[in-house]
């Protein structure tokens, strides 16, 4: 619980921040130190005002001022500099950050939510489509994926950099349904997708994990950052956020992929430990066929529950781990 000093000593900072001039002048000296004068010329002030905003900041330890005169940052006004821009960059997206929730964001990528600051927002979808859609074409390293959905325009996008043996990794919600008339779209496609997909997992060029839940929604190269969004308040993505090939933005979100992909589980990992426990009970076999045709279960209803606790489906669908596991038992 905060004192009440440390809440004057946080107020005191907010009113010293409050003033325009003020955080001109800390990101004025930020890039290079200067005095006074030269403060007022580039600021369009006048030296009074500038002696008055540099002393006030050297007193709250913002600034310090050195034997020639001219005001650097101290660590602290780095710190709090740092600080400052992503509360702007917030800001400046009031209305996408009061529809869209990062609560569930790390900690430590919310403090550095000001890295997004040299990004753009893109409001269109179909920008944001086009800018992923540009970018698979474009890798030559990678590729990193954390979706809850493909476009169909993609898949032969994601077969050309398998044959460039562009490294493919993707996140996806252990938990995901794909809906009847989207997987229908990927029976449909030339069998050399499947073929190459196949061929970039077993030499590593494809790796899928799953995770409990998304937080964000990200298309990622070595070059830039397509298109990086946050869930909506209840959960669901609109698919519009930030895209940029800015360093920061991009160290940030490489940082953001590799902390989840860190906690994900091997979508191949995880339908090999399944199908072992699946081929010893006939029973779950039988539940998971009737789940995939669509049929009532006149037997083996635990198992059902037990399908559902091992993400194998979700309100009698099967799930993308379902659909793994369903097609390899049919192959056997």
């Amino acid at each position: 619980m905060s004192t009440v000093k440390e809440l004057e000593n946080l107020c005191a900072l907010f009113f010293e921040l409050s003033s325009e001039d003020r955080l001109r002048i800390l990101r004025e000296i930020e890039k290079e130190a200067t005095n006074v004068s030269g403060l007022s010329r580039k600021l369009n002030l006048t030296t009074q005002e500038s002696s008055r905003h540099t002393s006030r900041l050297s007193d709250v330890g913002l600034a310090r001022k050195d034997s020639n005169g001219l005001y650097h940052l101290t660590p602290y006004g780095e710190l709090v500099l740092r600080q400052v821009e992503g509360l702007k960059f917030v800001s400046e997206h009031e209305d996408y950050f009061s529809l869209h929730s990062t609560r569930h964001l790390p900690r430590e990528f919310m403090y550095r939510i000001g890295d997004l600051a040299e990004s753009r927002y893109v409001n269109d979808i179909s920008l944001a489509y086009y800018s992923v859609e540009r970018l698979m074409r474009d890798a030559e390293e990678y590729i990193w994926v954390i979706t809850d959905h493909y476009l169909m325009s993609t898949m032969p996008l994601y077969t050309d950099a398998f044959e460039r043996e562009v490294r493919v990794r993707t996140i996806e919600p252990q938990d995901w349904v794909v809906p009847p008339e989207i997987k229908e779209g990927f029976r449909d496609l030339p069998g050399g997708h499947w073929e190459a997909a196949d061929r970039a997992r077993a030499t590593g060029v494809l790796e899928e994990g799953l995770i409990e839940r998304l937080d964000v929604y990200l298309y990622m190269s070595e070059k830039e950052v397509a298109i990086v969004c946050f869930p909506l308040l209840d959960g669901r993505f609109d698919y519009l956020g930030f895209t940029s090939a800015d360093e920061r933005t991009h160290r940030w979100c490489k940082d953001l992929f590799e902390y989840y992909w860190g906690r994900s589980r091997s979508r191949e990992g995880m339908a090999e430990e399944i199908l072992e426990w699946i081929r010893k009970r006939p029973e779950a076999i039988y539940a998971l066929e009737s789940v995939a045709a669509g049929k009532d279960i006149s037997h083996g209803r635990d198992y059902v529950r037990e399908l559902e606790r091992r993400f194998l489906t979700k309100e009698g669908k099967l799930t993308i781990l379902g659909d793994v596991v369903y097609v390899r038992l049919r192959k056997k």
